[in-house]
């Protein structure tokens, strides 16, 4: 071959190289860019059903009236967020809660929720030393009656 043609051939596939480069750096971009976006709403999902338990505690403890039909709305919209951008864990910990809302067993149905945020901060900080105990225990901002939901849960298993 001459040297023209190698050099021809040299610039060409230096080009393509570069080309190549470019659109590969381009699709990675746009792939941190849609997980930062999945991200984003998967965040705001869980902020919202936990800002949604936190206002109906609120109401709760001031003894006001919950507006039920917000709640049921903002349940709704929890469901689907959770769906189209929560984890596998987080999806089937929230199903399983919404599930036991209806049982009679209160232990039971607490138990659920408490494993539900649980599985919420694993998925955002990835592990959490947290436990269903530190949970209740920032609901309840008493120590002793965490000791005695506690001991009343532990009754109605039991019981079960």
């Amino acid at each position: 071959m001459s040297k023209e043609v190698l050099e021809l051939l040299s610039i060409v596939l230096s080009a393509v190289i570069i080309i190549l480069g470019w659109l590969y750096n381009r699709r990675t971009e746009e792939m941190k860019i849609m997980r930062s976006q999945l991200s984003e709403r998967k965040h705001k999902a869980y902020a919202d059903i936990v800002a949604t338990f936190y206002s109906v505690l609120k109401d709760v403890r001031k003894n006001y009236q919950t507006n039920a039909n917000m709640v049921e709305s903002k349940l709704i919209d929890a469901k689907r967020d959770i769906f189209m951008y929560g984890s596998d864990k987080v999806f089937r910990a929230f199903t399983n809660w919404l599930v036991n809302t209806n049982n009679p067993n209160q232990s039971e149905h607490l138990d659920a929720y408490l494993k539900f945020i649980l599985c919420i901060r694993k998925d955002i900080c990835g592990k959490t030393g947290l436990t269903e105990d530190d949970v209740l225990l920032n609901l309840l901002q008493n120590k002793e009656e965490l000791r005695s939901l506690k001991k009343m849960m532990k009754s109605q298993e039991v019981k079960n």
